[in-house]
């Protein structure tokens, strides 16, 4: 028989921001839980919905796997006494529901060894997804039933089953049924008669608790309606996505604003239309229509009038846009930096203007650094007007238009094209232009910094500034810029413009962690990205090395070459001088390798510069043979100072000229 499970929470209307991570945890909590407990099965499928959650595991075994129990008691004279088993060893044996057939003795102590027969599976699902459900972390989570329960929202009910039988279950002081409900709109409790049949059931009552199969519903529904009404509707991959959170059963509506409004600018209306209604814009010949499409979780309401009251709301909203509008044309964009004189960037860290005038600063020594002096004008006229449009009136009203205002009135004030791309772009996960990148960084930078020197330190979940997502961004444009940037140097012109000071190690171990995690996001292997974790401000140097060291793996003497390092490393680690004399070298071995590494260094110096590790890499190899050779015929802590000391301070030398490509102690050897 082909066993199916299903556990299933139906809760309180869930957060969209928590959907994605609830349902990566349901998947990966599950399939490690069932591994751990020995459980074979052939496929998890976790589904997350605003109103529940719930987890399908296909072709799961009769029974766990059995076990092998190996478990130290009593030494054996407190075991044994004139060779007869005492109280100890008794209660040992009991305790274990083992016999004496099952113990032998090992270093003077009873051990037991028994075969332990794996349970029905029936008996573990519930063990399995109490630990599941009692494992998964939220952002904020609710206490309710006079503060009993703490849960993510209040639980509404509980399903467990395999196959067709409910399995005894009480969480959240539900028990466990096989009712579950369809839509809200139906107001219907509906039997699961089989855990095959889940997926199914629901849909026949209007419920996809697949995303996949909702984000589907949505794009054809969309396309449906340009079949229809011979439009084109923007397909913002985002919002398809946050409306696949919010609906269970996406359903379109066609709604229309008054046509006056489509003499706003384009960016406006589509930003009103999408924040307010989380609606789609149309298009016809490429221009705006006054058409958008909604989506609703109410397939079975009025359309007609519910379609009234999604424009009754745009039109409100336009009108508002058009008022604000109005007003700021009266302006030009840096005439708003006079207001930010006025507004609290943080109350340690100065006032917005102040902020503009630190990243106009920085933005400058980056271009300086980057040998883009010839960009130095544009770079610092982007940077004065990067925070000018949060002083607007349309900003006040639409905190979400931020930067892509002030792109609309950089250009209305006839600004350069990058200059105005930079404004909007600085807010871009991957900005486009040179300008915009270099703008990101800075406004990224002094925003990490300045709270880091004042307390505002990331910790679990919490992160209210943003900074962890901050730092990914630097690293990332860093490197796909292929831009040469010191980062603690940068870091240490933001002290000064922020004339604030912070203990090193907090900056460090913050920025290394995240660029643990950025190199990680970006496909390397956790021990290379350990291994190179130390060169994180000079991120495109760390990305390089941990590219050429992850070919390097797969060469044969990986391994050898790793052991050879560890040997040098582990003996100089906590050795730090670094001038050592030739002329006391005494055997062969000694002066073999110092020309060898001489003429390694010079090439492997040369190939960083020239930013090619995969040469530098290749250079290290070469030295493997007489690593070897030396720690064959060199004993290295000789009872003699002077020489001891000139032999650890010629091999620190090797190991910092290795530590600049990475930390091989780190890499996992490959078989």
């Amino acid at each position: 028989m082909t066993n199916t499970a299903l556990l299933e929470i139906g809760i309180e209307e869930l957060p969209a921001s928590e959907m994605s991570q609830i349902q990566q945890q349901l998947q990966l909590l599950t399939e490690k839980l069932f591994t751990e407990k020995r459980l074979a099965f052939r496929t998890v499928l976790s589904v997350v919905t605003n109103r529940r959650m719930a987890v399908l595991v296909k072709e799961i075994a009769e029974r766990q796997e059995d076990s092998i129990l190996e478990k130290r008691g009593p030494s054996k004279s407190t075991a044994f006494l004139d060779g007869k088993p005492t109280k100890a060893l008794i209660g040992f044996l009991s305790a274990n529901e083992a016999s004496e057939e099952d113990i032998y003795l090992k270093d003077e102590y009873v051990y037991i060894r028994k075969k332990v027969p794996g349970r029905k599976a029936s008996e573990v699902l519930p063990e399995i997804f109490t630990e599941v459900i009692q494992s998964l972390k939220f952002t904020k989570s609710m206490r309710w039933g006079n503060g009993k329960y703490l849960f993510v929202r209040p639980v509404k009910w509980v399903v467990l089953m395999l196959n067709n039988q409910i399995l005894p279950f009480q969480i959240f002081g539900k028990n466990s049924s096989n009712k579950t409900q369809g839509h809200p709109n139906l107001q219907k409790v509906i039997t699961v008669e089989n855990c095959a049949d889940y997926i199914d059931l629901l849909k026949n009552h209007y419920v996809l608790v697949n995303q996949e199969e909702r984000i589907e519903k949505i794009k054809a529904e969309l396309a449906k309606i340009e079949k229809e009404h011979f439009l084109t509707c923007d397909r913002d991959k985002e919002l398809i996505k946050k409306i696949s959170n919010l609906l269970e059963w996406p359903t379109a509506i066609v709604g229309k604003f008054k046509e006056e409004y489509l003499n706003l600018p384009e960016e406006l209306i589509t930003v009103t239309v999408k924040h307010h209604l989380s609606a789609f814009t149309t298009f016809e010949n490429q221009k705006i229509t006054p058409y958008f499409v909604a989506f609703i979780d109410n397939p079975f309401g009025n359309i007609e009038k519910i379609t009234i009251g999604y424009s009754n709301v745009v039109n409100a909203r336009l009108e508002d846009a058009r008022y604000y509008f109005e007003i700021d044309k009266r302006y030009n964009l840096e005439d708003f930096n006079e207001r930010l004189k006025g507004m609290v960037f943080q109350k340690e860290l100065g006032t917005l203007f102040d902020k503009v005038l630190r990243i106009k600063k920085l933005s400058l020594y980056m271009a300086e650094k980057l040998g883009l002096s010839q960009m130095a004008e544009k770079i610092g006229r982007a940077a004065i007007l990067s925070k000018a449009d949060i002083a607007s009136h349309v900003v006040y009203e639409f905190p979400e238009l931020q930067g892509t205002i002030g792109k609309l009135y950089a250009l209305m004030n006839e600004e350069d094209a990058e200059v105005a791309e930079a404004i909007e772009e600085q807010y871009f996960d991957e900005p486009k232009t040179i300008t915009g990148s270099i703008i990101a960084i800075a406004d990224r930078i002094d925003t990490i910094i300045g709270n880091l020197a004042v307390g505002n330190i990331p910790s679990g979940s919490r992160d209210p500034f943003g900074l962890r997502n901050k730092s990914d961004v630097i690293f990332k444009t860093i490197v796909n810029r292929k831009w040469d940037l010191d980062l603690e140097e940068l870091i240490r012109e933001t002290l000064k413009l922020l004339s604030i000071t912070c203990k090193w190690e907090i900056i460090s171990d913050f920025m290394s962690n995240r660029y643990y995690a950025f190199l990680s996001g970006e496909g390397f292997n956790y021990d290379l990205s350990r291994a190179v974790n130390h060169l994180w401000s000079k991120p495109l140097r760390g990305f390089l090395s941990a590219r050429a060291l992850a070919e390097m793996v797969k060469n044969n003497s990986f391994n050898e070459l790793c052991v050879g390092f560890e040997r040098v490393h582990n003996i100089t680690k906590n050795f730090n001088d670094t001038k050592f004399d030739g002329a006391l070298f005494e055997e062969n071995a000694e002066i073999e390798l110092l020309n060898r590494f001489i003429e390694v260094k010079s090439t492997v110096v040369s190939s960083l510069k020239e930013l090619d590790y995969e040469r530098g890499v290749s250079s290290l190899i070469t030295l493997k043979p007489f690593i070897d050779k030396y720690f064959d015929d060199v004993f290295v802590m000789v009872n003699r100072e002077d020489i001891r000391k000139n032999r650890l301070a010629f091999l620190k030398n090797i190991d910092e000229l290795f530590m600049m490509i990475g930390d091989l102690t780190q890499l996992i050897k490959r078989e």
